[in-house]
């Protein structure tokens, strides 16, 4: 794998496991940016439920990440992440575009929205990197020979 491959990797496994950190430290009962209007965790059992399974799918990104980045990733992981990334983009752009447009940049709202659009550029820019690290190509592996 490339240098590029590597820090982006790693970069993406790093930011998605401080993510998956935050959220089963707020499933534990930490109401670290949590806005003083928020009820405690354990009087809200979904986003229990959401923190804990948010905090594992972040954590297992970070491994899959730094499987890509160490070149040991499988092409049903790339695909994966390229659907992670779009769901990612999805779910942050626009709302990042939203909470910029209204003046609200609290830590929560405004901080999740950047997280998942970072995470979605990460995620595209390591599926590409690794995708010319292993030189796919539609006719073969060995299509390049020919050239």
């Amino acid at each position: 794998m490339s240098q590029r491959t590597r820090i982006i990797g790693t970069a993406l496994a790093a930011w998605s496991l401080s993510f998956g950190c935050v959220h089963l430290a707020w499933a534990a009962g930490w109401r670290g940016g949590l806005d003083e209007s928020f009820e405690s965790i354990f009087e809200r059992p979904w986003f229990l439920a959401y923190d804990v399974l948010a905090g594992l799918l972040m954590i297992a990104a970070a491994g899959g990440a730094l499987l890509l980045a160490s070149g040991s990733g499988t092409e049903r992981l790339r695909r994966v992440t390229r659907v992670a990334s779009i769901l990612a983009l999805l779910r942050g752009a626009p709302a990042l575009v939203m909470d910029a447009a209204a003046g609200d940049f609290g830590v929560v709202s405004f901080g999740a929205d950047l997280w998942f659009t970072v995470a979605g550029i990460a995620g595209f820019l390591l599926w590409s990197s690794t995708r010319s690290d292993q030189a796919f190509s539609p006719v073969g592996a060995n299509a390049t020979e020919a050239w």
